[in-house]
């Protein structure tokens, strides 16, 4: 076996569909095919069913996990060779919530690629669990997450602590409260609690993703219902929703105050959850002896560009 085999075993057991992982792979089937039957000759184990839906053997499971680490080990090597030649070029795979790389990746990227025009970047979107998973299988060389303490073999960063705030149209607390609504607005944000909106539908985030568990948390705390209207991966999609009375959404505050000056921010109302509603947001990457010296620079980059956003608010 050779470096070509570890990829496209990783692949086809990542797309799980030789027509997928040769589409991924810019190769034909055939030779995908042809690839993996050469692997299971030299193992002597079957490694895949090949049937619909393509699953994988224990063999098959077994060598994934080696060829993983294989990956991972061969990207470091190569980086660290990078770093010795001071070559900075190869590919930098950061892992991103898709609602936080709308509001940081586009301006670091264009940032960093005046910096670093030989390193290209892909950005790989998922859920907050998803993300520390692929961190620790090597899938991404970085993560912008919540990474929990308990998570070995990180190096991990603070970047910025994000407060949540729960969004909603007047139109729908209008509907629900009548003239008491600003006071139910209003005493939300002074006793920090959900409590007063008794009755009110809402949006949510899954059960995988850091500000979906903090506002089952917070709905819990106030003895509220936590089963969501509309349940979406997406923060944007649960945006647009609320602009349309579907129900109340938790969201960041910057994704809030990125509708002001819209049309659609006048009629949408923004409240304050308090300290209990903030979400701590890190940068982390594989501890090693040697790090890549093009993550530690887009960690940097990063770190700057929060820094100077948080002092235009001040």
């Amino acid at each position: 076996m050779n470096f070509s085999s570890m990829e496209y075993f990783i692949a086809l057991a990542e797309e799980r569909s030789f027509t997928r992982a040769a589409q991924r792979l810019m190769v034909t089937q055939q030779t995908l095919s042809a690839h993996i039957a050469g692997i299971e000759r030299e193992l002597g184990v079957r490694l895949v069913n090949r049937k619909v839906p393509l699953t994988l053997t224990y063999a098959g499971e077994v060598l994934l996990s080696y060829a993983r680490r294989f990956e991972t080990d061969r990207r470091a090597m190569e980086q660290e060779f990078a770093d010795i030649a001071g070559d900075a070029q190869g590919l930098l795979g950061v892992g991103i919530a898709s609602t936080r790389g709308r509001l940081l990746m586009p301006r670091a990227i264009a940032a960093f690629r005046e910096r670093k025009p030989g390193v290209r970047v892909r950005i790989d979107e998922a859920e907050n669990e998803e993300l520390v998973e692929a961190l620790r299988e090597g899938r991404v060389d970085m993560a912008v997450a919540t990474v929990p303490p308990s998570v070995p073999g990180l190096e991990v960063r603070l970047l910025r602590t994000e407060q949540i705030v729960l969004l909603a149209s007047w139109t729908l607390l209008r509907t629900l409260y009548g003239e008491r609504c600003e006071a139910v607005v209003d005493e939300v944000s002074r006793l920090a609690s959900l409590a007063p909106l008794k009755g009110c539908p809402f949006l949510l985030l899954g059960r995988h993703d850091e500000p979906g568990d903090l506002s089952r948390r917070l709905l819990e705390q106030a003895g509220l219902e936590t089963e969501a209207t509309v349940l979406s991966s997406n923060s944007e999609t649960l945006v647009e929703l609320a602009m349309r009375h579907v129900g109340a959404t938790f969201v960041p505050y910057d994704l809030a105050q990125a509708m002001v000056g819209t049309g659609e921010s006048r009629a949408m109302c923004v409240m304050d959850l308090g300290p209990d509603a903030r979400i701590d947001i890190h940068m982390a990457w594989r501890s090693s002896s040697h790090v890549w010296s093009v993550i530690e620079d887009f960690a940097d980059l990063l770190a700057e560009q929060v820094a100077a956003d948080e002092e235009t608010l001040r």
